[in-house]
């Protein structure tokens, strides 16, 4: 059945006046070679660029995170002040400090920001440094 995909697709590229892609099986991969070049142009098929896609059987892809313009600036603060509250980062980035919990939540949730005891008496901790910088 595999082989009978393969002549269809190879099929239509000659219908079209295109180099027929090559198939290959790579371990547990398989790779297709598509070519830029016509028929009609197969003189210039060695100087032509040839497309190369190995498609893996699983792709994963790690996406770094977003941090917001506030976020950022709620991030430097604790790294400057790590007892500092809510309520005067608040102050300090210029938003409300429901929006400041908000933030917070979705930065611990990033695994950015931790709180190392109690909410009172307790600290905040940045995990991942390089965003304050």
């Amino acid at each position: 059945m595999q082989n009978f995909f393969v002549k269809t697709i190879v099929d239509e590229f000659k219908t079209y006046d295109l180099i027929a892609p090559e198939f290959k099986e790579v371990g547990e991969n398989f790779m297709v070679t598509v070519y830029k070049a016509r028929l009609s142009n197969i003189t210039q098929r060695k100087s032509q660029k040839k497309v190369t896609v190995k498609v893996p059987e699983k792709v994963t892809v790690k996406v770094p995170e977003k941090v917001t313009t506030n976020q950022n600036k709620i991030l430097k603060k604790i790294a400057g002040n790590s007892r500092i509250t809510a309520k005067e980062l608040a102050v300090v980035v210029g938003i409300s400090e429901r929006k400041i919990k908000e933030n917070i939540g979705k930065l611990k949730e990033k695994r950015l920001l931790c709180r190392i005891g109690p909410d009172r008496g307790g600290h905040w901790e940045i995990i991942d440094r390089q965003r304050t910088k």
